[in-house]
C-alpha cells in the first residue's frame, strides 16, 4: 500500500493501470476507468519541453515531477463516479480521467487510433533523411534521437498493453 498525500491508502494490487505517453501532450488524453477502484497512472515522458516537467491533478490535489526520458508512477485512491482533470505545470497539456460506475476496464484515447503515431514516425524519418542529405549533422543527430525516443516509448506502451489485450480476448 502506498500513502498518497496523507489522504488515504492505495492498494497497488487492486489498481487499474493506465499507461500515458507524454509527448507534446498526454496520450491518451481521455481515460475511462471503473469507479471505486484505485488507479495507477504510468507516465512515460519522452519530450523535453519545459511544459512536461510537472503533472498537476485536480482531485486529489497532487503535483508530481516527470523526469525527462523516464517513467513516473502516480497512484490515485479509489473514488466514486466523477472526473479527475490533470494538466502540465503550465496548463497547456490537458487530460481527463472519467470514473464510471460499473465499468469493468479502462479505455483510453477518446477515439484516436495508432495512425497519428505512424504519421509522426514517417515525418521524423523523412526529416532525418533530408537533414542527412542537406549536410546538417546537428539536426540529423537531434532527429535521430527524437525518432529513437518515440520508437522506445511506443514499444514500452505496446509491451505494457499486451497482457491486458490478451486478457480482454479471453
Amino acid at each position: 500500500m502506498a500513502v498518497i498525500g496523507g489522504r488515504g491508502k492505495v492498494s497497488v494490487e487492486d489498481a487499474q493501470t493506465v499507461e500515458i505517453l507524454v509527448a507534446n501532450g498526454y496520450h491518451p488524453s481521455l481515460v475511462e476507468v471503473a469507479a471505486d477502484t484505485p488507479i495507477r497512472l504510468v507516465f512515460h515522458r519522452v519530450d523535453a519541453h519545459e511544459c512536461s516537467d510537472r503533472v498537476v491533478f485536480s482531485e486529489p490535489r497532487l503535483v508530481r515531477h516527470l523526469a525527462p526520458g523516464a517513467t513516473t508512477v502516480v497512484d490515485l485512491p479509489a473514488a466514486g463516479p466523477g472526473e479527475v482533470r490533470f494538466t502540465c505545470g503550465m496548463g497547456r497539456y490537458r487530460g481527463r480521467i472519467v470514473r464510471r460506475a460499473g465499468s469493468g476496464h479502462h479505455r483510453g484515447g477518446g477515439g484516436r487510433g495508432p495512425w497519428p503515431w505512424a504519421i509522426l514516425l514517417s515525418a521524423l524519418v523523412l526529416l532525418l533523411g533530408a537533414s542527412v542529405l542537406a549536410g546538417a549533422p546537428v539536426l540529423a543527430t537531434w532527429l535521430a534521437a527524437a525518432l529513437a525516443s518515440l520508437v522506445t516509448a511506443l514499444t514500452v506502451l505496446r509491451t505494457a498493453a499486451a497482457p491486458r489485450r490478451a486478457a480482454e480476448r479471453r
